[in-house]
């Protein structure tokens, strides 16, 4: 269509735009205005934010196409029998760059989900429950029990799968909580996110809000799982068992890896899960609820010279519970003998710790060194296997939230409730 002058306030999102500044053209989509600035998306993939004031024109080159069917605007508001219902919480899929600061923040409302990954529209009903505007490093156990209830509430109403879009850094902790606290699920609940906000050209949030929307229709496992992808790529994500994955990398689209088992599946951009694991939990007939959690447990790093007086400084805070995250197969430095009288003083209280191993991979094992043999026979040092630190820590409240006696906490976080634990590992499950 010819070049209309327009302004600014007449342009609706994804209008096909020119705006001259100085002489200077710039030409792309329509975003939004936002105070004194109005955004555009160039062809590059990038946004860019141009004062008004410096506008000198802005014409029209093409109008978007609002194509929208009466039955798709539903799909972005609660609607009554959902297929599937997306629970918002926020991080950096839920972003965008906020100019005047220069960084991002959580403001995008629900419509603009749909505007970025269009193909969800085609997913059947979609509800969408903005639940919270939080950055994962803000997320607390509290948090957690709100998407567990809401994750119940949308199952119980009929919906066929969960999707939540979370921030990435503390994704696996929260994946891991709902493993714990939805244990039967009759269908999955599929955390993911982006490593790069929306409005950036490399955003990974519209691939992986489809490929989210493909998992909770089409997986056939019943548990907490993270769809995020599998490497740089965009033709297939990772299905990942939620208390066994680990965000592995700052930036890299690719961050999250299985840790000591295998991806549960591929999910493609043609809607193709292939590659189904053996040890996918089937889906139940019923989902059970059960959102009690202790927030009073702590986590510490095991490391050279630690000292007891850091174990000591919890127990005198009166915390419920410790998880270590111990070095090699679960090793603290005992020659130390501060930190074995830290140790016989949380026995004595009956507070629970419990070893992990900070390699990340691989299982921990107290009789492997004479050195941990000194501590083997205390009652209150519970060794978890290949259990995660992470999964370990929101276990661990988990458990304390449902009994305060030391052998229901111990018996607990020696069996494997949702897949946590595994007894047999395969040495390629370190290569993927």
């Amino acid at each position: 269509m010819n070049a209309k002058k327009i302004e600014a306030k007449s342009l609706s999102f994804g209008d096909v735009i020119e705006i001259k500044i100085n002489n200077q053209l710039f030409n792309g989509e329509f975003i939004r205005e936002e105070e004194n600035l109005i955004i555009i998306k160039l062809k590059s993939g990038y946004d860019i934010a141009l004062p008004k004031e410096t506008v000198d024109s802005i014409s029209v080159i093409e109008k978007a196409r609002n194509e929208e069917k009466e039955e798709e605007k539903e799909n972005k508001t609660k609607i009554e029998n959902p297929d599937i219902t997306m629970i918002t919480t926020g991080g950096t899929i839920s972003s965008k760059i906020d100019y005047k600061t220069g960084g991002v923040s959580p403001s995008v409302d629900s419509n603009y989900y749909f505007q970025i990954s269009p193909g969800l529209q085609k997913q059947g009903k979609i509800a969408v429950v903005n639940l919270m505007r939080k950055l994962s490093e803000n997320m607390l156990p509290s948090d957690w029990i709100k998407i567990a209830r809401e994750s119940y509430t949308s199952i119980k109403n009929g919906s066929k799968g969960v999707i939540v879009t979370s921030g990435t850094d503390t994704m696996h902790f929260a994946s891991a909580a709902l493993s714990f606290l939805l244990n039967p699920l009759s269908v999955p609940v599929v955390f993911t996110g982006s490593q790069r906000s929306t409005d950036r050209g490399s955003t990974d949030a519209s691939t992986n809000l489809l490929l989210s929307a493909f998992t909770a229709k089409n997986f056939p496992g019943g548990e907490s799982v993270i769809c995020m992808h599998a490497n740089l790529n965009d033709e297939y994500n990772y299905i990942l068992r939620g208390n066994k994955a680990r965000k592995m990398h700052t930036e890299r689209r690719d961050a999250f890896r299985p840790i000591n088992i295998k991806p549960l599946a591929k999910v493609y951009t043609d809607g193709k899960i292939s590659e189904l694991s053996s040890e996918i939990i089937a889906k139940r007939e019923d989902t059970k609820l059960n959102d009690k959690i202790d927030d009073k447990v702590k986590l510490i790093y095991g490391y050279p010279s630690m000292g007891g007086d850091i174990i000591d400084y919890y127990l005198d805070n009166k915390v419920h519970g410790l998880v270590i995250a111990a070095t090699g197969f679960g090793n603290l430095p005992l020659e130390d003998k501060t930190v074995v009288s830290a140790l016989k003083k949380a026995e004595k209280e009956g507070i629970p710790i419990v070893i992990t191993s900070q390699t990340i991979y691989g299982s921990t094992n107290k009789f492997v060194y004479s050195t941990l043999r000194e501590i083997s026979g205390f009652e209150n040092i519970i060794y978890v296997g290949d259990m995660t630190t992470e999964t370990a820590f929101v276990k661990l409240m988990f458990a304390l939230g449902n009994s305060k006696k030391l052998d229901d906490v111990k018996e607990m976080m020696s069996t494997n409730l949702a897949g946590e634990i595994k007894e047999r590992r395969e040495i390629d499950e370190f290569l993927i």
